[in-house]
């Protein structure tokens, strides 16, 4: 608890998750008993929950978890080490938490008005947390619950530095990616997604290695 202060990003928080559950709740008795829980690479729904489930998973990811990140940090083996990328640990749970409120707004949104694009919507909300997260990747300091954490970056701070600044880059490049798709057709709009995923997850993964191959040598 000692380590928890109250910024402006947690009011933050607290207003747009209070806002997003709000929005979900006048409209509930307007709402179809089953809200989309997934949309596939197309864009498409491809899976539904009861909506009473998606309202409360959706408003909780968005306002109780990026609240909980605070805490979180406390059992963290490396704690000392957040004090190091506090702003950028703000503003990655910021960002996370307007996601969620965002996705929650939308789902609604779509439950009372299904010829929204709510597929596209989503792959924008996606990329530009993507870039939002890559922006701030380099601050972050070797930890166990945020960042890129392979069996490489762990054993080294100097392979941990290295892969972050690496993979902001990359994280912002797929977010661009991802942002971009959603305005193009399908089959161009797939091969996005997966070329950002590859860009965003695989490379990094293999940089890591990559780096601390070469530090061993």
């Amino acid at each position: 608890m000692k380590d928890f202060k109250w910024k402006w990003q947690d009011t933050l928080i607290v207003i747009l998750g209070v806002l997003s559950v709000g929005y979900a709740l006048v409209n509930y008795g307007k709402l179809p008993g089953q809200l989309p829980a997934h949309f596939n690479i197309r864009g498409e729904v491809d899976r539904y929950w009861s909506k009473g489930s998606i309202i409360a998973l959706t408003g909780f990811l968005g306002l109780i978890f990026p609240l909980a990140m605070q805490f979180i940090k406390s059992v963290d083996p490396k704690k000392e080490n957040y004090s190091k990328f506090q702003n950028a640990y703000k503003m990655i749970r910021l960002a996370i938490a307007a996601l969620f409120d965002a996705m929650l707004v939308l789902t609604v949104s779509y439950g009372l008005d299904q010829s929204i694009p709510a597929g596209k919507i989503a792959m924008v909300a996606i990329g530009l947390l993507f870039i939002v997260v890559g922006n701030f990747m380099p601050q972050i300091r070797d930890n166990y619950f945020t960042g890129i954490r392979t069996a490489w970056t762990l054993a080294s701070p100097e392979v941990w530095r290295k892969t972050h600044r690496f993979s902001g880059r990359m994280w912002m490049i797929g977010g661009l990616l991802i942002a971009l798709g959603a305005f193009l057709p399908k089959s161009l709009s797939i091969s996005m997604i997966i070329a950002a995923l590859v860009i965003a997850i695989i490379l990094p993964f293999a940089y890591s290695w990559l780096i601390s191959t070469r530090s061993r040598a």
